[in-house]
């Protein structure tokens, strides 16, 4: 009876061989070129999220690292690979979808708090071991976080600039998109980019604290600024930017 009423539509790894349905992706060549990289830069856990260097809520292919790791192409996730597991955090809109896309390389672990992350990791990563990440895919107020749950554990939290999964994915990686990027008329933008600079500048000056500079990396901000769209992620207006705006330069 229970054969007959078991799902087919997700994952049953509690059999031998595990069961997968169609939906499931097959992670074992990633996983090992991921951990090659990893043991290459001493790394004992990497963590991978679902968003862009800008943070942005919707990404470009290229930066879907961890759809591509895993398989499970949900907006929200963070993933953990470590020499011999990986397991996968999300929240309650994507578990049925997990189960269907992951194969049982994964762990998948229902919830998002940061501290069930940290956890994982201090059971699953030795005393003295470094756990790494990319710091351009963090906040600050999350790399914060991650500091937080590892401190005094006698783990080192390591930033690596070169993405291991990026690494990991290689030629088969999607191109960084090379759209045209264009001026918004002024009849739509309400005032000329200089006039919002000038805004900018003025409150730089009013502000308590006096910065002397404003960096921006939003990507809806700087095209804001300036007045431009673009079309370098799928359905939003956007294109790759940073903007340093002080007193005197752009």
């Amino acid at each position: 009876p229970h054969a007959a009423s078991a799902r087919t539509d997700i994952r049953d790894c509690t059999t031998d061989p595990p069961y997968l349905p169609p939906t499931a992706t097959n992670t074992t060549a990633r996983l090992a070129a991921l951990r090659d990289a990893m043991r290459a830069h001493g790394v004992h856990a990497y963590i991978v999220p679902s968003t862009d260097a800008h943070m942005s809520e919707y990404i470009a292919e290229r930066d879907a690292r961890l759809g591509w790791l895993t398989g499970f192409t949900g907006s929200a996730g963070t993933g953990v690979v470590t020499r011999d597991k990986a397991a996968l955090w999300t929240d309650s809109r994507y578990w049925t979808q997990a189960e269907r896309q992951l194969d049982c390389n994964w762990e998948l672990q229902r919830t998002t708090w940061i501290e069930s992350i940290g956890l994982w990791i201090l059971e699953a990563v030795p005393v003295g071991g470094n756990i790494s990440l990319d710091p351009f895919l963090f906040s600050i107020d999350t790399w914060n976080s991650y500091s937080q749950a590892l401190q005094g554990s006698g783990r080192t939290l390591v930033p690596i600039e070169n993405n291991l999964v990026d690494q990991a994915w290689g030629d088969a990686r999607p191109s960084s998109p090379s759209s045209t990027i264009y001026s918004l008329p002024e009849a739509f933008t309400g005032s000329s980019w200089q006039e919002k600079v000038v805004g900018i500048r003025q409150q730089m000056e009013q502000h308590v604290r006096r910065p002397t500079a404003v960096l921006l990396s939003g990507l809806e901000e700087t095209a804001w600024l300036f007045n431009l769209r673009g079309d370098d992620i799928p359905y939003n207006p956007v294109f790759y930017s940073y903007t340093l705006l002080t007193n005197t330069s752009i």
